[in-house]
């Protein structure tokens, strides 16, 4: 196949007699002309379909493995001889300064390897190529047509790494953000990869960017042509009516790629949402006459609240006489309090009475604050009263 100078003959003679001769200071080899009977690993190829054929040949492929072994392949050569019957085949050039990592060639009929080849002939050689991946990596395979001397380029390996990212704490009903952040740290290019992402138990899907080809129970993004240090990011809205934890654990494979989970959680928590509602039960009242405040408090949110407790101020019209419900009632002056309630469950209510007696005619106001600890500020309600002379 290559047409080599007597030094470069005996070079080639001397190494592959078994000395050993670092790669590092192997002289290059220069091709200047393909297809020469002696040296060619197999005949020339005129269509894709021989190509095939030259792989396929059960005769040439103890060669091909011999071929394989000395340049120190670690690949798998099932993978090899799949990709040459099903993969795309493209016709390639190689320009003149083309340099190949090896070349397949024959010495005397047995098949050897020509180690850093260079193209140094005057028009660029037409070829056939196809990738492949084997154990992680990615290769493509290039075989000159006049002479089919093989010899595979190493396209590096993709490393695909996933990273879950959700609010550590949403409120119940509202939309929780979950985003997958796909990138390749790899050396090559990822030609496929599946996104998988189960749905969290009680979880309700509401949308997904960009859309994706899911089942009712998994979440499923498909990327294609994942290049190197590139981010891709994933992200899908949920919804949950209970109060729990939802589970993010997403999963993502290529073609080569092994597989890589990312996992994160977001806590649902219910909120308490109190209502006051505070009135008097006659209205107008006369001088001297008891009137009675009842305040009714209800929680209208999905969770408890804690030390639910009132304080109310008097009007100076009127004055404490007594008071009754959830929790004892004691007045200083013109301030009425109750005790805590330790825990007040979500859709429960709560009572209290306030008796007072009016002092003396006017349009008077009496006050209600409402306090928890799940609150910063208490909640304030006011009744009005006409006391009458």
């Amino acid at each position: 196949m290559i047409r080599q100078s007597r030094l470069f003959f005996l070079f080639t003679l001397v190494a592959f007699a078994g000395l050993t001769i670092s790669s590092a200071i192997a002289q290059q080899h220069r091709a200047t002309r393909l297809g020469n009977p002696a040296t060619r690993f197999a005949p020339p190829i005129g269509a894709p379909q021989e190509l095939r054929e030259r792989f396929a040949d059960q005769k040439l492929r103890p060669d091909i493995a011999s071929i394989l072994r000395q340049w120190g392949w670690t690949g798998d050569l099932n993978d090899l001889y799949h990709a040459a019957a099903t993969a795309e085949i493209t016709e390639v050039k190689m320009p003149n300064g083309t340099r190949m990592p090896f070349m397949s060639s024959r010495e005397n009929g047995k098949p050897i390897v020509l180690r850093d080849v260079l193209w140094a002939g005057t028009e660029p050689i037409s070829a056939y190529a196809f990738d492949f991946s084997s154990k992680g990596r990615r290769y493509r395979c290039i075989t000159p047509r006049p002479c089919s001397n093989f010899f595979l380029e190493d396209l590096g390996a993709p490393k695909l790494v996933l990273v879950c990212s959700a609010p550590s704490q949403v409120p119940i009903s509202r939309p929780v953000d979950l985003c997958l952040s796909l990138g390749n740290i790899g050396d090559s290019i990822e030609s496929k990869a599946l996104v998988f992402l189960p749905m969290p138990n009680g979880a309700v899907l509401v949308r997904t960017t960009p859309a994706s080809i899911g089942t009712p129970t998994n979440v499923v993004w498909e990327l294609a042509n994942i290049g190197i240090n590139s981010t891709s990011h994933l992200c899908a809205t949920f919804t949950m009516a209970t109060p729990g934890v939802m589970a993010f654990v997403g999963t993502t494979a290529g073609t080569v790629a092994p597989v890589v989970r990312a996992a994160c959680e977001s806590r649902v928590v219910g909120v308490p949402a109190l209502l006051i509602d505070a009135v008097d039960l006659e209205d107008p009242i006369e001088t001297g006459h008891d009137v009675t405040y009842e305040i009714k408090v209800t929680n209208q949110g999905s969770a408890p609240c804690t030390n639910l407790r009132l304080e109310c101020t008097l009007p100076e019209n009127e004055e404490f006489v007594s008071g009754s419900g959830e929790t004892r009632v004691t007045a200083q002056d013109r301030l009425v309090k109750t005790e805590p309630v330790p825990s007040f469950a979500p859709q429960s209510v709560v009572t209290w009475r306030v008796i007072v007696k009016a002092l003396k005619s006017g349009d008077v106001r009496f006050q209600v604050n409402l306090f928890a600890e799940e609150f910063e500020r208490p909640i304030f309600e006011e009744e009005s009263t006409h006391l009458l002379d």
